[in-house]
C-alpha cells in the first residue's frame, strides 16, 4: 500500500476542486457551485478557464479513484 501516493492524489484533487470552485464563484457568484455545478455551466465552454479547471478536476478525481481501488 502506497499511502504517500494516495495522499498525493487527495492533495491534487483538493487543489483542483478549489480552483474549479473559485472559477464557478467568479462566474456565477457565491451560489454558483450549488446552482450550476452539475449542469453544462459547470463544465464551461472549450478553452475557458472554467473548462480547464473542470477538466483538471475530472482528471484528479479519476486518479484519486484509481489509487483508492488499487489500495483496497
Amino acid at each position: 500500500m502506497d499511502v504517500n501516493r494516495l495522499d498525493e492524489t487527495e492533495a491534487v484533487l483538493a487543489r483542483t476542486d478549489r480552483a474549479w470552485r473559485s472559477e464557478m464563484v467568479r462566474l456565477y457568484g457565491p451560489d454558483g457551485v450549488l446552482r450550476f455545478g452539475y449542469g453544462c455551466e459547470g463544465r464551461g465552454e472549450d478553452g475557458t478557464p472554467v473548462r480547464r479547471a473542470f477538466e483538471a478536476r475530472q482528471h484528479a478525481i479519476a486518479s484519486w479513484r484509481r489509487e483508492r481501488r488499487a489500495q483496497a
